[in-house]
């Protein structure tokens, strides 16, 4: 009887074969610009392999940024990183020195007006300097499919294109291309605190010797992608992933989280089912402090919260802004702006005008806390000694218990 059932169960499964014909029937019957959400990373490659066999554009979206990949030939010849594309290609062309007129690129610095011209720009550079155009474009096709392997959920949409005789692109096969990230792909799934190439770094311990190298100080401001200081180092971007992966165990830089897009998902109902709940609340602490920084996040990373550490507080509002923390501490007394000043440009926006803000300082006098109560705060002393920190712990614990209880 055990065995039959196995049996019947074995037998309803679809066969790889019956796969393909599902996703055929599904391609085919998509309409031009017509979307397909709520894709997982298989389901899109296959519908890639199908895909392939025409020419056009291939949008695709994630809750953090959007592609759009070019296929000719039965092939991919280029995938372009919509947000960061051209200074990224004129950034590894710097690097590698091709050899491309100056009108070439100052047209670069012009977005096109449609995906065609690009692709028609990037073959008039291709022309120029074929040998060194040819490592780049295959580095930043491989970067971003790297990228887009590292996302979970997708929309896309399809175009068509007639071919145009004026673009010659190199072309790369989706197999190949998809075995030569194969390797990265494992190795980025089992870092600790790096999860994708576009994450950006801010630097922590500025104490540290590592951070005595102006090179490395400059990239780790919170504005420089993974991928970027790869390029900026001349290294291999898995390895320089795996070297910041060591220095966030370190707490001497924290690797910040993906941003949503927001106007793009807004506008697109394929996305709008596809943003993921947050398992993990996520805390924002604001302090000039490195050492606080560094202590204070290790405390709320052990108890499985998620990070954001901001150690400019004028521009403490635009990131609460940009990542909905559930909860925000912050120092009184930093410079640029103070803790009470950063609470009123904090509650001037509608948007944040209930969020929970603690005032966590070492100067627990009568006044403070009065203001931080008129504030609609709370308050925090910071440990003096030793025999503080216990008490610390548990006051803190209490108020995420409050307001941000996992």
């Amino acid at each position: 009887m055990t065995q039959t059932s196995q049996e019947n169960d074995v037998s309803i499964l679809p066969t790889e074969k019956s796969v393909h014909q599902i996703i055929n029937k599904q391609v085919n019957s998509l309409l031009v610009g017509e979307v397909a959400s709520d894709l997982t990373h298989t389901s899109l490659m296959s519908i890639l392999r199908v895909l392939k066999k025409n020419t056009g554009i291939v949008n695709i979206e994630t809750p953090h940024f959007s592609w759009n990949i070019f296929l000719h030939g039965e092939s991919i010849a280029f995938i372009e990183d919509k947000s960061e594309f051209l200074p990224t290609l004129s950034r590894k062309l710097k690097i590698h020195k091709a050899q491309i007129p100056q009108d070439l690129l100052r047209s670069m610095t012009l977005k096109p007006n449609s995906n065609v011209e690009t692709y028609r720009l990037l073959g008039k550079i291709h022309a120029q300097d074929r040998k060194n155009c040819l490592i780049v474009f295959k580095e930043i096709l491989l970067e971003n499919l790297l990228a887009i392997s590292l996302e979970k959920k997708f929309s896309l949409r399809w175009k068509p294109l007639t071919l145009d005789p004026q673009i010659i692109l190199p072309i790369w096969q989706l197999q190949d291309l998809e075995k030569a990230i194969a390797k990265a792909t494992d190795q980025w799934c089992n870092f600790n605190y790096v999860r994708h190439p576009y994450q950006v770094v801010q630097l922590l311990d500025t104490e540290s010797s590592i951070a005595q190298v102006p090179v490395f100080k400059k990239v780790t401001n919170g504005k420089f992608r993974i991928s970027e200081i790869a390029d900026l180092f001349q290294q291999h971007i898995t390895r320089t992933a795996f070297k910041l992966d060591k220095l966030a165990e370190n707490r001497t830089v924290a690797i910040l989280p993906l941003h949503l897009r927001s106007s793009e998902i807004n506008d697109s109902p394929a996305l709008d089912e596809t943003v993921e709940t947050r398992s993990q609340p996520k805390v924002m602490i604001v302090d000039d402090s490195p050492v606080l920084l560094k202590q204070f996040g290790n405390l709320l990373a052990s108890w499985g919260y998620q990070l954001s550490l901001v150690n400019d507080s004028a521009n403490a509002t635009r990131q609460i802004l940009l990542e909905k923390p559930d909860i925000v501490f912050m120092d009184i007394n930093m410079p640029n702006l103070n803790g009470f000043d950063l609470i009123k440009q904090i509650r001037r926006q509608p948007s944040l005008a209930s969020i929970p803000l603690v005032l966590v300082t070492s100067e627990n006098t009568i006044t403070n806390n009065f203001r931080a109560k008129w504030a609609n705060c709370r308050f925090l002393s910071k440990p003096v000694k030793s025999d503080d920190i216990q008490e610390f712990r548990e006051q803190v614990r209490t108020i995420l218990q409050d307001f941000a209880a996992i």
